[in-house]
C-alpha cells in the first residue's frame, strides 16, 4: 500500500475537479475515497477538514479492491508550495491531473461558493477582492477561517508558477492538464482522454451529470437573518439551545439547508471585470508560453489581447 494513491487531481479549485472526481469514482477499475479534499500533502496551508496523520490518510484507501487504481482529489495541492514535491517524493510514479479555468471566472466562482457555504463574510466579490492584502495581516477574516492564504483569490488563480512547479517535478508522461472550458464543452471526450492517460479501459456507462453547482439563498431576508440574526432572534436561540442540544436538532442548520438552492453567479461590474482581466493578463501569457498553446486570450478585451 506504500504507493497508494496512484494518481492525484491536484486542482485548481472551481475548475471541474469535483466533476472529474465523481466521474472517475464511477469507473469500475478506480477507487477514490468518499472524502474529496483530504489535503494531506499541503501542510503549508491551514485548511479545515484536512487529514493530518499518515495512518488516517492511508485509512482512506483500506477498502480499495486489490486490482483498482486508487486516486484522490485535493484542489489546494496545485496552489501549495510543497504538495507536488511531497507527492512525488512519496511515490515518484504518481500521475498528476491539473485542471485550469479562465482565472476571472474561477476566482468569481470560488468566492460565490464560499459565500454560499458561509465561509466568506464579504457580501460581494469585489469587496472580498479589495481586502485580500488586509487579510494577510489578520483583518476582515471570516470567523474561524484558518488561513488568509486560502482567501487570496488573485494568487490562487495565477497559474504560471504553479504549473511550472508541476512541469519541473513531474515527468511529462505522468502529468495531464485539462482546460475547464474544453472539459465541459465535451465531457465524454475529455473523460476518455483522462482514462487513456491513466491507462484505464473506457467506461461505456459513464454518467456526466452536473455536479457541484453554484448555490445561493432561496430568501435574501432569511439569509441576512441567519448571517446576522436580530438581537431578539439571537436571544431566543440562546434560550432554546439546551433543548436543541438535548434533542440533537439544530434549527439554524436546518434553515440554512432549506434556504440554500442552486443559482447563477451574481454579475460583476464591467469595470471590475476589466480590472481582473488586466490583473491576470500577464500570467495567462506566461502560462500559454509554458504550455505552448493558446488558452483564454480571446476572452480578454481587444486592447488587452494586443498587450499579451
Amino acid at each position: 500500500m506504500s504507493a497508494v494513491p496512484h494518481f492525484f487531481i491536484v486542482g485548481a479549485a472551481k475548475c471541474g475537479t469535483t466533476a472529474l472526481f465523481q466521474y472517475l469514482s464511477q469507473h469500475p477499475s478506480v477507487y477514490m475515497p468518499a472524502m474529496k479534499e483530504p489535503k494531506y500533502f499541503c501542510t503549508d496551508l491551514k485548511a479545515a477538514g484536512s487529514v493530518r496523520t499518515h495512518e488516517d490518510y492511508m485509512a482512506l484507501f483500506t477498502a480499495a479492491p486489490e486490482q483498482c487504481l486508487t486516486g484522490e482529489a485535493s484542489a489546494l495541492y496545485l496552489y501549495s508550495q510543497i504538495a507536488i514535491q511531497r507527492i512525488m517524493t512519496r511515490n515518484p510514479e504518481s500521475k498528476i491531473i491539473v485542471m485550469l479555468r479562465y482565472p476571472v471566472d474561477a476566482a468569481h466562482s470560488l468566492y460565490e461558493a464560499r459565500w454560499g457555504y458561509r465561509h466568506e463574510n464579504m457580501a460581494d466579490f469585489e469587496q472580498a477582492w479589495r481586502v485580500q492584502s488586509d487579510r494577510l495581516s489578520g483583518k476582515h477574516m471570516p470567523p474561524n477561517w484558518p488561513d488568509a492564504a486560502t482567501l487570496q483569490y488573485g494568487a490562487i488563480y495565477r497559474y504560471a508558477a504553479q504549473v511550472r512547479r508541476v512541469l519541473d517535478l513531474v515527468p511529462q508522461e505522468q502529468r495531464h492538464i485539462i482546460i475547464y472550458e474544453e472539459f465541459f464543452a465535451d465531457p465524454q471526450r475529455q473523460y476518455a482522454e483522462a482514462l487513456k492517460f491513466l491507462k484505464l479501459p473506457q467506461d461505456v456507462n459513464a454518467n456526466f451529470a452536473v455536479v457541484n453547482p453554484a448555490v445561493g439563498p432561496r430568501s435574501s431576508l432569511l439569509d441576512r437573518w441567519l448571517r446576522r440574526p436580530p438581537r431578539w432572534l439571537a436571544g431566543l436561540y440562546t434560550m432554546v439551545r439546551p433543548l436543541t442540544r438535548a434533542t440533537g436538532l439544530h434549527p439554524a442548520a436546518m434553515l440554512w439547508k432549506f434556504n440554500t438552492v442552486p443559482r447563477e453567479k451574481t454579475a460583476m461590474r464591467p469595470e471590475f471585470r476589466a480590472e481582473l482581466e488586466r490583473y491576470f493578463a500577464d500570467d495567462i501569457a506566461e502560462l500559454e508560453e509554458l504550455l505552448g498553446r493558446r488558452l483564454w486570450r480571446d476572452r480578454l478585451g481587444a486592447a488587452l489581447a494586443e498587450r499579451v
